[in-house]
């Protein structure tokens, strides 16, 4: 989320992940996961599957639906900057196991080029270019319901790019509109290895949803100085509309809402390493969505919590400004994520 500082950034949160601690494990989906009238439907075609069985239309649309949500999810994450790269993990529901995933992105943003006068008024400005590229994977045996005995082998990939412009009402409070495009493209990958399962591979067969959308958000920070510390206060709106591009009967493309508001802290300390400042801080974060995001996940509120060791290295190594490590932790009421990666900012 651009702040008001005049920088280029790629950050850890939302940012280049040269170092990302990921646990991959096969798990289990859970019950709650697949529609019951699906569960219904496969279970009357299983009872009677030969060569020639076949899903009904309205069986066919909730696999569509059901996937879709998932395509939704895997674009949105990998776009805003409330989710970090790391490993997460969904908690098993109604009698299920855990779910995990991971998710790896590369991206960032800021301002670029000296501030502007806006007209004749006091107010400056700066360009602001924002920026990702994610992917989104998870393998999980599923071993519950009628489709128990097969494996769902997905991902998901992402592109967001948006611009706008930093507007500094005074010199600590800035308001940033930006507006972006986002590709998402997803592939259920499902294997199918009872007769159910072959059922459910033949009607997405091999299908890739893409979607195409438009991400119009606002961004608010203030700089709050402690002595040699900063404190910088921000919240920021992202609205994510998508629809598909191609003609699968995987149903992706959605509307969902993300809101955070997050409070970070900047510490130089009273050391060096390689004639470069050493600073510490961290943030701790809110998120809330709303519409097909949360009606997927079933979570619709999670916190946040990051700490960071840097060197200050401004006008030492070419154009960085700062280069260190950075971990964080995600809570919510149903999954819960963790993530270790380096940082890197440019001043241009």
């Amino acid at each position: 989320m651009p702040g008001s500082s005049h920088r280029t950034e790629l950050r850890e949160n939302s940012a280049t992940k040269v170092i990302t601690d990921k646990i991959m494990k096969k798990t289990t989906l859970t019950r709650s996961a697949i529609p019951t009238a699906l569960c219904a439907g496969l279970c009357f075609a299983g009872s009677t599957v030969d060569s020639q069985a076949q899903l009904t239309p309205g069986i066919r649309s909730q696999l569509g639906n059901f996937f879709g949500s998932r395509a939704e999810v895997g674009a949105v994450l990998g776009a805003s900057d409330a989710a970090s790269s790391g490993s997460y993990t969904v908690d098993g529901r109604n009698g299920g196991d855990d779910l995990d995933f991971s998710l790896t992105k590369f991206g960032g943003g800021g301002e670029v080029g000296p501030a502007r006068r806006f007209g004749e008024s006091r107010v400056m400005w700066h360009p602001v270019i924002l920026g990702s590229i994610a992917y989104l994977s998870g393998e999980n045996d599923i071993t519950r319901g009628p489709l128990r005995g097969n494996e769902l082998e997905e991902s998901a990939l992402s592109l967001h790019l948006a611009g706008g412009m930093a507007f500094h009402l005074t010199e600590r409070f800035t308001v940033t509109p930006t507006i972006g495009v986002l590709y998402g493209s997803y592939d259920p990958g499902f294997n199918g290895r009872t007769p159910n399962g072959r059922l459910v591979e033949a009607a997405i067969d091999d299908d890739t949803a893409d979607t195409i959308g438009v991400t119009p958000g606002i961004a608010m920070a203030y700089k709050v100085p402690m002595g040699k510390n900063m404190w910088e206060l921000s919240a920021g709106y992202r609205f994510f509309g998508s629809t598909e591009t191609g003609g699968t009967d995987i149903d992706a493309g959605g509307s969902s809402h993300v809101f955070e508001q997050r409070a970070d802290l900047d510490i130089p300390l009273s050391a060096a390493l390689w004639d470069c400042p050493l600073h510490t801080g961290g943030y701790v974060a809110l998120t809330e969505t709303a519409g097909d995001i949360s009606d997927t996940m079933n979570s619709d509120i999670w916190a946040t919590i990051h700490g960071r060791l840097l060197l200050n290295t401004e006008g030492k190594w070419w154009k960085m400004s700062r280069l260190g490590l950075g971990t964080s932790a995600i809570f919510a009421e149903h999954f819960t994520g963790w993530d270790v990666g380096v940082i890197v900012d440019f001043k241009f």
